[in-house]
């Protein structure tokens, strides 16, 4: 047996031994190719789930379609408010630090106690494979989480893919290497310019939001009695919009950033 046929039959073997007694599990769908990976193991191991797609309202077109064409079974779940408004109204803008749009989104949405079928992988990043396990506690929503193919690589997942035959999203093919929120701060600064090039509508978006964020708090004080960090460190939305986008540190204040967009926007 090669290594391909037993990450295949262990991650079949993970399903059936943490499938839920009573009920079924709730299988955590994005689109991607590990979402459509995991939900071909879940049917080929004969357990109850049922699949699930949080709908973050920025994600990239090709892929919502995709998942209402080839998963018609996967239910969206829609948020109370899009993410635009959260940022705006509530949140503020998203960073690698300040996070909230993941966990508002996508990771707090299930049900509590609910146990989740995830296509979490440790290749994904350093963090992944240090913090997670195959079965684990998910405290938030204080229930369980299934990681099946933890231990594959990306190698792995495309085999099992054209072996099976499996339809995937072909941004794939555009040279996307991961699928996520149009944006996304998480990535490097070319993707998210390479995501607005491909989708200028969403860049508008973007830029409009980073203006009424800018008329709403800019010059007022927070809840510290403090001023706004966006309008302490920049003088205007733009050159807050223009530093976000890059990949570049922020200046230390509104002097140091005078002359600077050009650069952070090149």
């Amino acid at each position: 047996m090669d290594r391909y046929d037993e990450l295949n039959d262990l991650a079949i073997a993970t399903l059936r031994h943490y499938e839920p007694e009573d009920g079924a599990y709730y299988g955590c769908f994005s689109g991607g190719k590990d979402s459509c990976v995991i939900k071909r193991l879940a049917a080929m191991a004969a357990v109850r789930a049922e699949w699930h797609y949080n709908v973050t309202t920025i994600d990239p077109p090709p892929l919502v379609y995709f998942i209402k064409r080839e998963h018609p079974d996967v239910k969206f779940e829609r948020p109370k408010r899009n993410f635009f408004t959260a940022m705006v109204e509530a949140r503020g803008f998203p960073t690698r630090r300040h996070r909230w749009c993941c966990e508002e989104f996508k990771e707090s949405r299930s049900p509590e106690g609910a146990r989740l079928i995830l296509g979490v992988r440790a290749a994904e990043s350093p963090r992944r494979a240090e913090n997670w396990q195959v079965f684990t506690q998910n405290r938030r929503q204080r229930g369980e989480m299934v990681c099946p193919i933890l231990q594959w690589t990306d190698q792995d997942v495309w085999w099992f893919i054209r072996k099976q035959g499996l339809p995937y999203c072909k941004l794939y093919d555009a040279g996307w290497k991961r699928l996520g929120c149009i944006g996304c701060p998480m990535g490097m600064s070319k993707l998210r310019k390479r995501d607005f090039a491909r989708w200028p509508g969403y860049e508008k978006l973007w830029r409009r939001a980073f203006r009424r964020l800018w008329k709403r708090r800019a010059g007022k004080p927070n809840r510290l009695g403090r001023e706004w960090w966006g309008s302490a460190k920049f003088n205007t939305w733009l050159e807050l919009y223009e530093w976000w986008v890059s990949d570049r540190s922020a200046p230390r204040d509104k002097a140091e950033c005078q002359g600077e967009v050009e650069k952070w926007s090149q």
